[in-house]
Formats: structure tokens, C-alpha cells, sequence
């Protein structure tokens, strides 16, 4: 727990000021129908309890900054493990989807419910993200489950060629252009800065095929799996 704590907090160290400063880093592609990246993930989606906290956040927010992009409660959503990166021009034809589906329901099969404490925010140059402080043990268990089923598979995967997934925020808000009042910005992210949103239970996962959004009018479900 202290060392995700530490994580979070240098993410608001090392970004904050760029939000002070009106200097976030701001996503072209959003709204874009020529983006075509496309991947796919394991991952789990909030229930109404957590996510109407969240949407009641999002709203305060955008009564101050309305022009930037607020995840809708359809795509709220923790990711357990990104399988294939989302990619320029990859299809959910390209797959033998039935092949990741059985990999994926083998590497679950033995794993329980579990819960995931959304407590606070934090900021990287170009988002505000929820943090989330999941059950350790049964987390990465599954994550690593995961990782091994589908690196012995032979099938496609990019697993963990970005970066090694050790936390369990969500994305709620990206920057799409300039601020218009940072200051009352900052204010409000101060206000949330430890506010409790409430505890997710993971009690279901899903294999689906993704934009880089997870957009839910583009996501499409290859498999999903009730824990047990």
C-alpha cells in the first residue's frame, strides 16, 4: 500500500505544475474517426456506487473546464491486463478470437472476487486519474496468471511492452485543450485530493477488443468470466 501511495504521489509531483501552469499535454486524436488504434485488454467496469462518485466529481469539474474530455459512466473502467497494446490498424479480424478467449478463461478460472479501495486523485501531464488501492494478493495473481497463460500461447500479445502494470487507477478526465481556469482547477483537484469514492468488488472480468479510449460504442467482448 505505502509503495503505490508513493507512486501516486510522484505522479502529482512530477505533474501538478503543468496543470498549474496551463501546460498540460493535450490529446489530438480524441473524437478523431481516423484513429484507428485498436488493442486488447483484460479489465473490469464499475459499478453504480463508485462510478456515480466519480460522475459527481466529473461534474463539479466540468462546470469549470467544459471542454475536456469526461469518461461517461459506460466506460469507466479498471484495467487488469493489456494483451495487445492498442495498435495503428490492427482489426478484431486479425485474431482468432475463440483462441484468446480460451487462454483467457483458463488463466481465471481459479481466481476469486476481490476489492479495489478508490480513495483520492492524482495527475499525469495530460490526465486526472482515480486512485485505486486493490487487494494485493488476488490482483496480482490474476495478473500474473495472465501474463504466463498467454506468453505460453502461441498467439499474439505486446503484454507489458509499455510498462509492467502495478497499480489500479482509472482514467477519468483527458486534457483536449488549453484550461480555462487553472487556478479554480487546481482548487478542485486539491478538494479531491483524498476524497473516498468507495470500494469496487471485482466480481466479473472481460476479454474485449479496445480503442485507446475504451469507448464502449467501439469495444466489443471476446469473453468475460464471473469470479468465483
Amino acid at each position: 500500500m505505502s509503495e503505490l501511495k508513493h507512486v501516486y504521489a510522484q505522479m502529482w509531483a512530477d505533474s501538478i505544475d503543468k496543470f498549474s501552469h496551463n501546460e498540460c499535454e493535450l490529446d489530438p486524436l480524441i473524437n478523431n474517426n481516423s484513429d484507428m488504434r485498436r488493442g486488447i485488454t483484460v479489465l473490469s467496469y464499475f459499478d453504480k456506487v463508485v462510478g456515480n462518485n466519480i460522475l459527481s466529481f466529473l461534474d463539479e469539474l466540468r462546470t469549470i473546464e467544459p471542454e475536456q474530455y469526461y469518461y461517461p459512466a459506460s466506460d469507466l473502467h479498471l484495467t487488469i491486463l493489456s494483451i495487445i497494446s492498442c495498435i495503428d490498424g490492427f482489426n478484431y479480424s486479425d485474431i482468432d478470437a475463440d483462441a484468446y478467449s480460451n487462454v483467457f478463461k483458463a488463466a481465471v478460472k481459479d481466481t476469486g472476487p476481490f476489492k479495489v479501495h478508490f480513495k483520492g486523485i492524482t495527475v499525469s501531464p495530460s490526465c486526472i486519474l482515480v486512485q485505486g488501492y486493490p487487494d494485493f494478493e488476488p490482483l496480482t495473481k490474476l495478473r500474473d496468471s495472465l501474463r504466463q497463460r498467454f506468453k505460453k500461447a502461441f498467439i499474439e500479445t505486446t503484454i507489458d511492452s509499455r510498462y509492467k502494470i502495478s497499480t489500479a487507477h482509472t482514467t477519468v478526465v483527458r486534457c483536449i485543450s488549453p484550461f480555462n481556469n487553472s487556478a479554480a482547477m487546481i482548487n478542485l483537484l486539491h478538494k479531491y485530493k483524498d476524497y473516498d469514492f468507495g470500494t469496487l468488488e471485482v466480481e466479473s472480468v472481460e476479454l474485449v477488443f479496445n480503442n485507446w479510449y475504451q469507448n464502449s460504442s467501439i469495444t466489443k467482448s471476446i469473453s468475460s468470466v464471473k469470479l468465483k
